[in-house]
């Protein structure tokens, strides 16, 4: 049996963490599938937002696969963690919006995995958090990055020297996830927000995922040009000069 599986409906493609058992630690095996997963779908046509969910209703994953990396030289760790970056990397650069929807525990790897994510949808059973500390380390996934480029030092910090975890509710508060529902209303939230997302023009949404990535890496001017330059390659193709006339009749 895959450990990650793959579904479409419609424009959205989703790929699921299949080891419920396991509540769904990122093994070796599970983070090559999804390495490759996300190849196949970078250029895929129809694609206009990936979901990335786990399997069952207790985590969205717990985190790394502690037994696989038991044994470790120091040197081992390191590229072990590099790889996991990289793989986060694809999925923070994935070329359409991509949302992480948490039903149970985003621990260690698994919050780091949901960081790399556009946006972060969740149950009001859902929990996050870094426990790494208790294990004597700290987070190797790009946690010690993302998480206070999203909710700030301060907050970031709390979290992750505690290695407690974090409420759903207080999770919202945060701004560490964007929607929060309960468990029999969140995949209706999450189709709700994918459905307004995917009746919007493929170029126009990647063009603007570009530009708004720019953000982490400019100054105003130049993000202001590279917006600019997002507008003009648009500007005038027959797609969007399609969706700018439906938009003037609707009204």
């Amino acid at each position: 049996m895959s450990v990650l599986n793959i579904d479409r409906a419609g424009h959205c493609f989703t790929l699921t963490l299949n080891r419920p058992e396991k509540r769904n630690a990122l093994s070796k095996a599970l983070l090559q599938e999804l390495r490759d997963a996300l190849h196949t779908l970078r250029d895929e046509p129809e694609l206009k937002i990936l979901l990335i969910r786990g399997a069952g209703d207790k985590a969205f994953s717990a985190g790394a696969d502690i037994k696989e990396q038991t044994g470790f030289t120091p040197a081992q760790a390191y590229d072990h963690m590099r790889w996991g970056q990289q793989i986060f990397d694809e999925i923070e650069y994935f070329p359409m919006p991509t949302i992480a929807v948490v039903d149970g525990f985003a621990l260690g790897g698994g919050l780091e995995l949901a960081l790399a994510c556009d946006m972060r949808f969740a149950s009001t059973r859902a929990s996050f958090g870094n426990p790494e500390i208790n294990l004597g380390n700290h987070p190797g996934w790009g946690g010690t990055q993302r998480l206070p480029r999203l909710v700030g030092q301060s907050l970031a910090r709390e979290i992750m020297f505690s290695g407690l975890p974090v409420t759903a509710e207080r999770a919202l508060q945060i701004g560490l996830i964007n929607q929060l529902f309960s468990p029999e209303h969140l995949d209706d939230g999450v189709n709700q927000y994918v459905a307004a997302v995917c009746q919007h023009y493929s170029p126009a949404l990647r063009t603007l995922k570009e530009v708004v990535q720019a953000a982490d890496s400019s100054d105003l001017e130049q993000g202001q040009q590279i917006e600019a330059s997002g507008v003009s390659r648009l500007w005038g193709a027959a797609a969007q000069k399609e969706a700018q006339n439906a938009f003037f009749n609707k009204s």
